[in-house]
């Protein structure tokens, strides 16, 4: 998929954004700037695409602005409904209490929960979950998508090694499919560098290929 088509596709402009959260382009962009709003996932200009995952790759020429994910609304309109001066406070509370839950759902007791949480809001303000999270609407969906990986990454040495057993590599497979439906497909400017190669088609194939050299 062409790069300008990927950004097309999952991405919004800036402009565009403030049509979809009903707020006015200055209201949109002085929340951005006091930080009650995520920063953009890419900015492009110059033959270049720039996020805060990845920073300046090539890009094709021709492409430029800023594109956010459209599922930034709902938390847009979170913090535009604030009173004036709490509209971080307000998403940050919002965000931070369903991270917190669907962590504690996941991991069950665990008192490190609301630490894990906060752990998550630097990548959620700096555009990272619009680039990396298939579902950046919820926090279940950024911490489910974040679980999965950690998950991953510990199984399989960051994507280095697979299962020794055939039932193991089934339960493997189920998981690297899990992962791939949580988290998003990476534009063609990152794909070689991205978790989704690393863990998702890498290393699918390394365990096909294992079960069709027995």
């Amino acid at each position: 998929m062409p790069l300008k088509t990927y950004l097309q596709t999952h991405f919004v402009t800036r402009s565009a954004l403030a049509e979809l959260c009903e707020v006015s382009a200055k209201r949109l962009d002085a929340l951005i700037a006091s930080g009650a709003a995520p920063q953009p996932t890419y900015v492009c200009g110059d033959g270049l695409i720039r996020s805060a995952v990845f920073g300046a790759l090539p890009a094709d020429t021709g492409i430029e602005g800023e594109y956010f994910r459209p599922e930034y609304v709902r938390w847009i309109q979170i913090a535009d409904s604030a009173p004036s001066g709490h509209e971080r406070e307000a998403l940050v509370n919002a965000l931070s209490a369903e991270l917190e839950a669907a962590l504690a759902t996941a991991l069950g007791d665990d008192t490190s929960t609301k630490a894990r949480a906060a752990e998550f809001l630097p990548f959620f303000f700096d555009g990272t979950f619009g680039l990396c999270v298939a579902d950046p609407s919820s926090g279940a969906g950024i911490a489910k998508k974040e679980l999965l990986q950690e998950r991953l990454v510990a199984l399989t040495g960051n994507g280095s090694r697979i299962a020794e057993t055939d039932d193991e590599n089934r339960q493997l497979l189920a998981l690297i499919d899990a992962y791939a439906l949580s988290s998003m497909p990476f534009s063609p400017a990152e794909y070689s560098r991205s978790s989704r190669k690393r863990l998702v088609d890498d290393l699918r194939l390394k365990v096909w290929a294992a079960a069709a050299s027995e």
